[in-house]
């Protein structure tokens, strides 16, 4: 009970003092002096006495003084404007913002992942599982190939972001490898985020070398460093492949040393690939930040609907007296 009354204020306190204003009203302004006649009746107290004619003009009196001054402090009462606050609720609030930067150049269509499905099809259903564990994040989507484009804003709506990884296709924007160009754009959807207190960090996914870039790998590599978002790199596919089709594995271990991110090679297993994504999600937990809320409701209408109750009540009474008389 005192916890519930500590919880209560009053958003105009000093309305309290309106309860001396009938007392105000009645020492201080000025009242016409009436002049008395005085008769003297020497049987009169015992005509009272007989009649009983000094009780109920006294307790009526004192009955009307009460709740004139009841329904007076309970329309003052109303008038302070008493208010309840809510125990907080607290909400979490995600404090990392996260871009995947996916690779859908042509080389991702070739089907020698275990299983005899697509390097993208094994990328898309790893992707699924680590977005499903980071339900506190606001993530987003970047796609490269010959060119680099945002494909996901970074938002906490995990469904839309689902929807977009289904979508994704080999060469559907092209069939070369521009990671420069990538790791750029993810930069700056990053640096647009709307909460700039929130940690950044980048997961970088290819199966080849740069070879579309306008962007050079290693000056993107240093933006990102000094925009303070982290990468983590991600090499997957046949690492004995020759040409264009090779992984180029130092420039993604430079990548993610340059940031201050990790590392980590796939090879062409479907299980490889979701091992490096658990990795990344146990060396990345989940940042929030609690937030408590509290809400004034409001109280006045309680006083004032007993003092109208009040009102109502003493207005039926007399009416009844009235009728009786």
């Amino acid at each position: 009970m005192s916890e519930l009354f500590s919880r209560i204020d009053f958003a105009w306190p000093w309305a309290w003092l309106l309860l001396l204003l009938p007392l105000l009203s009645r020492y201080l302004l000025s009242q016409d002096k009436q002049q008395k006649e005085h008769v003297r009746v020497p049987f009169l107290p015992n005509l009272i006495d007989e009649l009983k004619l000094d009780s109920q003009p006294v307790r009526d009196g004192w009955l009307r003084g009460t709740m004139f001054w009841l329904v007076w402090a309970l329309l003052v009462c109303a008038l302070t404007r008493p208010e309840y606050l809510t125990p907080p609720q607290h909400i979490q609030k995600p404090m990392r913002d996260m871009v995947l930067i996916l690779d859908v150049s042509g080389s991702m269509q070739k089907n020698d992942v275990e299983g005899g499905i697509t390097r993208l099809q094994a990328v898309q259903a790893s992707v699924r599982k680590f977005v499903a564990a980071r339900k506190s994040d606001r993530i987003g989507m970047v796609i490269f190939a010959s060119s680099a484009w945002p494909f996901a804003p970074v938002s906490e709506d995990k469904q839309a972001l689902n929807m977009r990884i289904n979508q994704l296709a080999p060469g559907m924007i092209g069939q070369q490898t521009a990671i420069g160009d990538a790791l750029g754009v993810a930069v700056k959807v990053l640096d647009s985020g709307t909460d700039k207190e929130a940690s950044k960090l980048a997961i970088l996914l290819t199966d080849g070398n740069d070879t579309a870039s306008q962007l050079s790998p290693d000056l993107a590599a240093q933006l990102a460093a000094s925009h303070h978002v982290q990468v983590h790199t991600i090499a997957f596919g046949d690492t004995h492949s020759v040409g264009e089709d090779k992984v180029d594995l130092p420039l993604l271990q430079h990548i993610a040393q340059t940031t201050g991110g990790k590392s980590w090679t796939a090879a062409n297993s479907g299980a490889a690939l979701d091992s490096v994504w658990k990795e990344i999600d146990a060396i990345t937990p989940v940042q929030v930040k609690s937030i408590g809320w509290s809400w004034h409701l409001p109280l006045f209408a309680w006083p004032l609907g007993a003092a109208m109750l009040l009102l109502l009540l003493l207005a039926l009474a007399r009416l009844i007296r009235e009728k009786r008389s």
